[in-house]
């Protein structure tokens, strides 16, 4: 069985806004906190890029249903909450509108990212035609939505943690 290649085009695109959007992202967030100095560019921008690879992690992880490893990234893990419903989450024009924002201390921050959440819920009560349609691989109710990732992080001991995610309507 062979599988069709992913569109290369569609990786640059992704790849190339990312990196474009790094540096506004950044300079957001020095305005945000009050940091007008050169010195402490450098240290936002390696904050902001652990955000993003944060966020990239978790989304990947979703993704492939190890909602247990996704645990693994909150700063509390026993209290993490993930949709078991979540099927896959895809940034939506990543970095365009989305928002990273420090705490004055800098070791605290919020995000917002505009994304697409596929969600599967199963039908309801069991009966022949839900038994049947379940064994042909339905039996669920699939939705897309576009929806806004909030998050909250808080830094411990040099390492970005996420201390909760929610999802809210765009």
């Amino acid at each position: 069985m062979s599988t069709l290649p992913v569109s290369t085009r569609r990786h640059f695109f992704r790849d190339a806004s990312t990196a474009l959007a790094v540096p506004l992202v950044a300079s957001t967030a020095l305005a945000a906190a009050g940091a007008a100095e050169d010195a402490t560019h450098p240290a936002v921008l390696e904050d902001v890029n652990a955000i993003r690879a944060l966020q990239q992690a978790y989304a990947r992880l979703v993704n492939a249903g190890a909602h247990e490893d996704a645990a693994k990234l909150f700063a509390d893990p026993s209290a993490a909450v993930i949709d078991p419903n979540v099927r896959r989450l895809s940034a939506d024009r990543f970095g365009e509108h989305d928002a990273i924002e420090f705490a004055p201390g800098g070791d605290t921050a919020t995000a917002q990212l505009l994304c697409t959440v596929d969600t599967e819920t199963a039908i309801g009560p069991s009966c022949t035609l839900v038994e049947m349609a379940r064994l042909q691989g339905e039996g669920v109710i699939k939705k897309s939505e576009r929806r806004v990732l909030e998050s909250a992080y808080v830094k411990q001991a040099g390492i970005w943690k996420i201390s909760r995610a929610a999802y809210r309507p765009a």
